[in-house]
């Protein structure tokens, strides 16, 4: 499981990566909750810098995320967000990516009889020159 967080339009949105999905989301820590888990004075210019490298490590491994998986063949599918319906708030995102398939086109089969018929049918000059043309 690999776990990528991105901001995209000043929301947080982390992807999660299964072996038997393609992608999911989860919560990425806000700034209060980034300072409170690390230890630093709420606001200070520590604590501004910390997650300013917080969240640009985080973006760096979603668009590393995005592009390997363009890399390899997928495209995104569809994404639902998330929100709380007390607070109202973005929980998460869920990113789903699929893989272009092209449809398998049969093709016709032709058998001996059908080729002798259509050549029957056709005017002598034209059979001829369909012959030399083989020759």
């Amino acid at each position: 499981m690999n776990n990528t967080l991105a901001t995209i339009d000043d929301r947080k949105v982390a992807i999660r990566e299964y072996k038997n999905s393609t992608a999911t989301t989860d919560k990425r820590l806000t700034f209060k909750e980034f300072g409170t888990m690390f230890g630093v004075e709420q606001g200070s210019a520590e604590h501004r810098s910390e997650f300013s490298r917080y969240c640009s490590a985080r973006n760096a491994e979603a668009v590393a995320f995005v592009e390997k998986a363009r890399a390899s063949g997928l495209t995104l599918a569809n994404s639902v967000e998330t929100i709380d319906k007390v607070t109202g708030e973005l929980v998460g995102v869920r990113i789903a990516f699929s893989k272009a398939t092209t449809p398998k086109v049969k093709a016709l089969k032709v058998k001996q009889e059908d080729i002798l018929k259509a050549l029957t049918s056709l005017p002598k000059g034209e059979l001829e020159a369909l012959l030399a043309k083989l020759s």
